[in-house]
């Protein structure tokens, strides 16, 4: 049975009426672009993805952690990025993960280019191993392509002052375009609605109206993430809103990654092949791939008795998880106490286990984001259910999957009564109006 919170119920009538004459495309076509973006991701990104996952996992993390540990603790390396790269000493935990990724990311892209130029067109055997050289081991590049970007939208005083005159946010405004990303679109949509919002009603990443488990549900969020990516939704969101400055500056991102830059590569290549292969299909990859996490990083919800969203529920976290990049699987943590040091988590969890108790709260150990967002989607609460972790050490694993299904089940409301509201813009006005007290 649907149970819509109370501070949502005056709006229904509303956003019904409105509906009809405001909803400009049709479920159906929003279902079938959310099958294509998919079945694009499967053809061109699932391969390398996996196989270089694989490769890593099985074949070389014995060998390549060890070694990257003895590389990244260099007093040298170290001392020369707290001096001459970032603002605080602390910062140089992220050196050597983003030098290593820009120059991978800025040799591939230079190398693929050279070849088009040259040759005129790119063998699919090149642009596999571009996709995996993109993908990284283990997925090492990408994860650190978005959370480098992530972390310089949070914190845009992360690097010295003549970085930031000259290079600026290098993930997530320059290399990051050719990860998918537009720019300012972290330290626009990302800190000014979705952490604003918390994933809640008018979030471009809202997923509460839908059902976590059903994959047929996952192809309409595939459309919604793509709206968010392209910046179109959170555009709409910040002109709703009159959040001029924020409206003006992820414009100028998207006049960069949709006009510029590809009229740049279009006037050197003379090829729209090498624009779709290397510059769109990282967007389209990215798009299916952060729908899927936030199934897993939002995926369930409970309410409390007043109707307020349980803040230890909404928000999941992954402790002893192999493939964590600083920190960012703790999505709890980052959402409500967004400045704790990825360092620092450890003792921010002790501080909280009363209340982790208190709600059974979303936590899991010794798995991917990945992996818990798959198990999510394919209803292997059992599965989930073995790595849950239980803080009332009272719940028998059958209790927990229950537990599990019926979060990852509930809506806050349906799928066409949430575009309802934003078709009436009732959402926004709301905003609007909890903005101005």
């Amino acid at each position: 049975t649907l149970s819509i919170p109370k501070r949502l119920l005056s709006n229904r009538r509303f956003g019904r009426r409105s509906s009809a004459r405001a909803m400009h495309v049709s479920r159906g076509m929003r279902y079938l672009v959310g099958v294509l973006l998919s079945i694009n991701f499967v053809a061109y990104w699932a391969i390398p993805l996996a196989g270089m996952g694989m490769l890593y996992k099985f074949t070389l993390k014995g060998i390549g952690r060890p070694l990257f540990e003895l590389v990244d603790q260099s007093p040298a390396l170290r001392a020369f990025a707290a001096k001459y790269v970032y603002q605080k000493e602390q910062y140089s935990d992220f050196f050597l993960c983003s030098l290593g990724t820009a120059v991978s990311i800025s040799a591939s892209f230079l190398f693929v280019l050279r070849w088009q130029v040259l040759h005129g067109s790119l063998p699919w055997w090149l642009i596999f191993s571009y996709y995996c050289l993109w993908v990284g081991l283990g997925g090492r590049s990408m994860g650190t392509a978005y959370t480098m970007a992530h972390k310089e939208g949070h914190n845009v005083m992360i690097y010295q002052k003549w970085w930031r005159r000259t290079v600026g946010n290098l993930f997530e405004n320059r290399l990051g375009m050719l990860y998918g990303n537009v720019p300012y679109n972290f330290q626009t949509s990302h800190v000014h609605i979705h952490h604003k919002l918390d994933g809640g009603v008018g979030d471009t990443f809202y997923l509460w109206d839908l059902d976590r488990t059903s994959l047929s549900d996952f192809m309409l969020y595939v459309y919604r993430v793509a709206l968010h990516m392209t910046g179109y939704s959170s555009l709409l969101f910040f002109d709703k809103t009159g959040r001029r400055g924020m409206y003006d500056k992820l414009r100028q991102g998207c006049m960069q990654y949709f006009l510029y830059v590809p009229a740049v590569m279009l006037l050197v290549t003379k090829s729209f092949s090498f624009l779709f292969f290397i510059y769109v299909q990282p967007l389209i990859s990215m798009t299916f791939f952060l729908a899927l996490l936030n199934f897993g990083f939002h995926g369930f919800i409970e309410f409390d008795k007043d109707g307020n969203s349980i803040e230890v529920v909404n928000s999941t976290c992954i402790i002893e998880g192999d493939d964590d990049s600083f920190g960012e699987d703790d999505h709890y943590i980052h959402h409500y106490a967004t400045t704790v040091y990825h360092r620092d988590l450890p003792e921010a969890h002790k501080a909280r286990i009363a209340e982790f108790k208190h709600h059974k709260a979303s936590i899991f150990r010794g798995l991917s984001i990945l992996e818990l967002s798959i198990f999510l989607l394919a209803g292997d609460f059992k599965k989930l259910a073995e790595h849950y972790v239980d803080y009332t050490e009272s719940m028998s694993k059958d209790e927990i999957a229950v537990m599990l299904e019926r979060r990852a089940k509930f809506k806050e409301m349906t799928y066409d009564e949430y575009e309802s509201l934003l078709a009436s813009e009732e959402i926004y006005k709301r905003h609007v109006v909890a903005s101005a007290k």
